[in-house]
């Protein structure tokens, strides 16, 4: 389950299914892998489907994972305990 995020629009994306900040064309995209984040009770179960291209990151987001949602969009998170904790949407490169 979702427990925190780092972008309070996020949030507030996640509860209304829109916010202005998130692109037209991700909407659906973004809200579908947002639940599979809510379903996963193991960070293992978001190794399917591999489009997800779940990894782990490094540097200063050591201990952090992240799925793919399109393009360079990433949504980053923390896993502990069966939750999802400091979720937040990034654009790569």
């Amino acid at each position: 389950m979702i427990k925190t995020f780092v972008q309070s629009w996020l949030e507030d994306f996640w509860h209304n299914g829109k916010h202005k900040r998130v692109p037209p064309e991700l909407v659906a995209r973004l809200l579908r892998k947002m639940d599979m984040l809510n379903r996963a009770v193991d960070w293992k179960d978001l190794q399917a489907p591999p489009s997800n291209r779940l990894h782990t990151l490094h540097g200063d987001r050591h201990g952090q994972l992240a799925i793919s949602v399109s393009g360079a969009w990433r949504l980053c998170f923390r896993f502990a305990e069966g939750h999802i904790f400091d979720l937040e949407l990034v654009q790569y490169h």
